[in-house]
């Protein structure tokens, strides 16, 4: 052996504070044989070096060889690196565990206050930022532009990373303090009570020492703890703001639920008017299913506004069950609708009508739409009459509109459809025969275009008509 093994035991010795004596207690030697081991007159047995590496957590090779400085300032880094990772990992591990066990209101006034905190976090970096750009705008002007331009650079991205990395490390710390801490506090005092099933501070009687109005559960059967503490809450100009906002949520979530009423109301009535066209088969089955799933659907958000609204618990099981099975139940049933509108037939519904204009040298007809593809033509035909009939076919609820003149000259045909509810002097009828023809498995389409447009008039006004026609050919607008 060299003297290395020598000077090891002194370092290993002086750092653990041992006298000579002390370590020759402890492994049962006398004192002179430790003062021979340091001086190099004498060497330990080989178990006695292997006690020394076991007690002082070192191989024989680097107690005899190596240098215990060198060696324990490599393992003290080592230590400080797994202690951080391990730190972090524990800080997420807690930071799951405590969410998970908080009450939804919790949950929302915690992740309130960091976005709070964050948010005066970022306004200070930001005026913080500006001073620093306006300050280094005007020191740097002394260097030139290359060099002045590169340090604004660099000094700027350094400032930016300095400020997000002192915002995240404030955030991370104020959320440790005043939830982490407290936290691993309540399930220490949950694990020592791990004798009870359910440790209920808020049911303990008048005479107990604790605060009525703390509400703090723990359910050590679980290792789970709900925190919910008065003293421990968050800043009171926090909570005053989150009172404020959770109010405004509720007024508008009330006008939802007023909404949602109407709109149940709405539902059940095409529940009850689905029965009117009962002879339609598939169509009518899928009708009852979309208004019992969509009704369904309609009292489970309404439930949870509710609850929401007066404080109250959601038995979210049902709930979540029940609108899953309103879901597949409403998709089955636009499935069934869709399935009996195939055997639906359309039908344009058209009827004939007419309409005179008085004759003049300078009049013509043009089909508005004719830009756009309407390509219908007009066709003339010869008769005894002075002026000028025109007869179209048009859905029976639209009418020709308003003719509309081009420079005072030409006529556009167009059909219009007004409002049908609005213009029907009988709604109830109309009603009647749309139920009417869903059972007879027809839909009606409400089309404005005008068809078989015909204009009857004499020979020569029909020329005159034409002539006038191909003069404003290519001056005509398309309204």
């Amino acid at each position: 052996m060299n003297n290395q093994f020598s000077e090891n035991l002194k370092k290993i010795r002086k750092e653990h504070n041992l006298s000579q004596e002390q370590l020759a207690d402890d492994l049962g030697v006398s004192r002179q044989a430790i003062s021979k081991w340091e001086s190099s007159t004498a060497y330990p047995e080989m178990d006695k070096i292997i006690t020394l590496c076991d007690k002082f957590n070192l191989n024989i090779d680097d107690l005899l060889h190596g240098d215990i400085k060198e060696i324990k300032g490599e393992e003290e880094s080592k230590r400080k690196i797994n202690k951080v990772i391990d730190d972090f990992l524990n800080f997420i591990t807690d930071t799951v565990n405590m969410f998970s066990n908080m009450s939804f209101k919790s949950k929302i006034k915690c992740l309130f206050e960091q976005f709070i905190i964050i948010g005066m976090l970022c306004l200070t970096s930001f005026i913080v930022l500006s001073l620093c750009d306006s300050f280094l705008s005007r020191i740097l002007r002394i260097f030139p532009d290359k060099v002045n331009h590169f340090l604004y650079q660099m000094l700027g991205a350094i400032l930016i990373v300095f400020c997000f990395g002192a915002s995240i490390i404030i955030v991370v710390h104020v959320f440790k303090i005043r939830y982490l801490n407290y936290y691993n506090k309540l399930r220490n005092v949950g694990l020592d009570n791990s004798e009870n099933d359910k440790f209920d501070i808020e049911n303990t009687n008048d005479n107990s020492n604790v605060n009525e109005n703390k509400k703090i559960f723990f359910k050590t059967s679980e290792k789970q703890i709900i925190i919910r503490d008065s003293e421990h809450s968050e800043y009171r100009f926090i909570n005053a703001i989150f009172k404020f906002l959770i109010g405004i949520i509720k007024i508008f979530t009330i006008f939802i639920a007023i909404f949602l009423i109407f709109t149940l109301i709405s539902i059940l009535l095409l529940f009850v008017l689905s029965f009117q066209v009962s002879r339609t088969g598939m169509f009518f089955v899928g009708l009852l299913g979309i208004s019992l799933s969509s009704a369904t659907i309609t009292i489970v958000f309404l439930l949870l506004i509710i609850n929401f609204v007066f404080n109250r618990k959601n038995d979210k099981k049902k709930m979540i069950w029940t609108f899953i099975i309103s879901i597949i139940f409403l998709g089955i049933s636009c499935g069934l609708t869709f399935a009996g509108t195939l055997n639906f037939k359309i039908e344009k519904s058209l009827i004939t009508q007419s309409k005179e204009f008085e004759m003049n040298n300078k009049l013509f007809f043009e089909i508005y739409g004719y830009k756009h593809g309407y390509d219908k033509e007009i066709k003339y035909i010869e008769s005894n009459i002075d002026n000028i009939k025109v007869e179209y076919k048009v859905n029976k609820y639209c009418q020709l509109a308003s003719e509309r003149y081009y420079q005072n000259d030409g006529i556009y045909l167009r059909g219009y459809c007004p409002d049908v509810l609005r213009y029907n002097d009988n709604p109830i009828e109309l009603a009647r025969n749309f139920l009417d023809n869903l059972n007879d498995k027809k839909i009606e389409v409400q089309n404005s275009k005008l068809e078989d447009i015909i204009i009857y008039a004499s020979k020569e006004n029909i020329e005159k008509l034409k002539a006038n026609r191909n003069n404003h050919k290519g001056t005509l607008e398309d309204y």
